[in-house]
C-alpha cells in the first residue's frame, strides 16, 4: 500500500497512498465519530453526520472536488481494503477506528458509515434552528473571519475595533480581492445565518470573540468604502 521511490538527491520519498486512510474525508468523518463517543452521548452520531452533510453542501467548489457520493464510496473502499486485511494501512488509522469505536470489525462499521451518510444525504435539511451550528462548523464556514480577530484584533495594538478594521482593510491593498472579498462573503453570510445579537452571541461569537452584528457591519462598510474609492474604473 506504501510504496517508496528515490528523488535526484538519491533520498527515500512516500508516495502518500497512506492520506487515503489518514486525512481528507476518511479523517473528517472517523473524527466526528469520535468526537461522538467522547461526548458519552451528549453528541448524536446523526447530527454531526448531518453538519457534515451541510458543510459539504455550503459551496458549489467543496461539491465539486468531493461531493457526498464520493465520500460514502470511499468509505465502502477502505472497508473493502480492511476486510481484506489491508496490513500496509497505517497506524494512524486504527486509531482513529479505535477513537471512534469501530471494535474488531472496522469493515462493518466504515460501511455502516456510509449507510447513514446516504441515508441522510437523501433527505438532507440545512434548517439552523433545528440544527445549530457547531463550534467546528463555523471554525470551517467563517475561517477569514476568526482568523481575523487573531491577526488584528485581539493583540490590542489599536485603540477600537474600528481602527482594527480599518487598518486591516487599508494593509492589503492592491491585493485585495485575495482578502477582503472573501472575508466580506463570510461577514455578509454570518449576518444572514445569525440575526440579531442575541443569535449571534450564542452562535457565531464563542468562536468569532470580536463579532457583533455592528462590527460586521462596520467591516462591510469599511471594504465598500476602500473598493469604491481604490477600485472603480474611471467614468
Amino acid at each position: 500500500m506504501v510504496h517508496v521511490r528515490g528523488n535526484e538527491d538519491g533520498d527515500s520519498l512516500v508516495v502518500h497512498t497512506t492520506r487515503l486512510f489518514i486525512d481528507g474525508p476518511m479523517r473528517r468523518v472517523l473524527e466526528l465519530a469520535a468526537a461522538v463517543r467522547d461526548s458519552e452521548g451528549t453528541l448524536p452520531l446523526d447530527a454531526e453526520l448531518r453538519r457534515f452533510i451541510r458543510t459539504t453542501h455550503a459551496t458549489v467548489a467543496t461539491e465539486w472536488v468531493c461531493p457526498i457520493e464520493t465520500v460514502t464510496a470511499l468509505l465502502d473502499h477502505v472497508a473493502g481494503l480492511c476486510a481484506e486485511g489491508a496490513e500496509a494501512a497505517p497506524q494512524e488509522f486504527h486509531g482513529l477506528l479505535e477513537r471512534a469505536g469501530a471494535g474488531t470489525d472496522a469493515a462493518a462499521y466504515l460501511h455502516s458509515l456510509a449507510r447513514t451518510i446516504r441515508t441522510l444525504a437523501q433527505n438532507s435539511q440545512d434548517d439552523y434552528d433545528e440544527l445549530p451550528l457547531s463550534r467546528w462548523e463555523v471554525e470551517v464556514r467563517f475561517p477569514r473571519l476568526s482568523g481575523f480577530g487573531v491577526n488584528w484584533v485581539y493583540d490590542g495594538e489599536y485603540a477600537t475595533l474600528q481602527d482594527s478594521l480599518q487598518a486591516a482593510v487599508d494593509s492589503e491593498h492592491p491585493y485585495c480581492g485575495e482578502f477582503l472579498a472573501p472575508l466580506a462573503a463570510e461577514a455578509q453570510s454570518a449576518l444572514v445565518l445569525f440575526p440579531g445579537e442575541q443569535a449571534m452571541e450564542d452562535r457565531l461569537s464563542p468562536v468569532v470573540e470580536w463579532a457583533t452584528p455592528q462590527a460586521l457591519r462596520h467591516l462591510l462598510q469599511a471594504v465598500d468604502d476602500h473598493m469604491q474609492r481604490e477600485h472603480t474604473a474611471p467614468s
